[in-house]
């Protein structure tokens, strides 16, 4: 599926949910990222995960320290690496985006599984982020 293809199946809540596992997150952010500010981006992304999954029934599962950091480290990527022009490319420069571990190495476990981290975004509490 083309990139077009994909944020139209994601905005209007037809794309599967196994097309929108981790990679899928990369993806969305990674291509709103390419065209909007962070901070734009940040609000973009984080409504439309929260609709899809909404309508997927899995508004339960959205989290907003999760999605922020993700959508924050893809973005320090593209800044590090500005000329990658498909999300392939991005991603062969990038593999340790694939690591869905890599919150875990900022946040403790209790803390990005609680109410809170999911309905906020949380600084990291054990060790900063350094983007």
């Amino acid at each position: 599926m083309n990139d077009p293809e994909f944020l139209r199946a994601f905005h209007e809540s037809t794309l599967s949910s196994g097309d929108f596992r981790h990679l899928g997150h990369l993806r969305l952010a990674w291509l709103v990222l390419r065209r909007h500010s962070l901070e734009d981006a940040l609000q973009i992304v984080s409504l439309g995960i929260r609709q899809y999954a909404n309508s997927k029934g899995a508004g339960g599962m959205y989290n907003e320290t999760l999605t922020q950091f993700w959508i924050r480290i893809v973005n320090h990527a593209i800044q590090a690496h500005p000329s990658a022009q498909e999300f392939e490319q991005f991603i062969d420069t990038f593999p340790i985006l694939l690591d869905k571990q890599l919150p875990f190495h900022h946040w403790r476990r209790e803390t990005l599984g609680g109410s809170r981290a999911r309905s906020n975004w949380l600084e990291p509490d054990w060790r900063p982020l350094l983007f």
